[in-house]
């Protein structure tokens, strides 16, 4: 019998707790939806995120990768070194022209000094 843990097939979520004598965790455990929201963000948009490494800050971000129902974002003005994913829903992501419509003020990422 093959294991479909070390099977080049595809793996078999169900085959797998049958052999280990596993249970999976109940899905009210995970907070992600059972249906991943839909994801029409292409690379190259833009959109207004907040900085991970400075939480209270909102700053522009280019999407420059799409994974599923997930974002790889990356801070204008930042290099790849600081690139981050959020999903498509994430409320740490915002359309761009929401900090104007709110009064609130667009920030660079840290470590740059100029206000936009």
């Amino acid at each position: 019998m093959k294991s479909p843990i070390s099977s080049q097939d595809n793996f078999q979520w169900e085959k797998y707790l049958e052999e280990t004598g596993s249970l999976s965790a109940p899905s009210e455990y995970f907070r992600q939806s059972k249906i991943p929201p839909a994801n029409d963000f292409k690379v190259g948009m833009k959109l207004e995120a907040h900085d991970p490494r400075n939480t209270t800050s909102v700053c522009i971000a280019t999407v420059v990768g799409v994974t599923g129902a997930r974002l790889r974002l990356r801070l204008d003005g930042s290099d790849n070194q600081n690139d981050f994913w959020r999903l498509v829903d994430s409320p740490d992501i915002q359309p761009v022209g929401t900090c104007e419509k709110e009064g609130d003020l667009l920030q660079p990422p840290l470590g740059k000094d100029k206000q936009f």
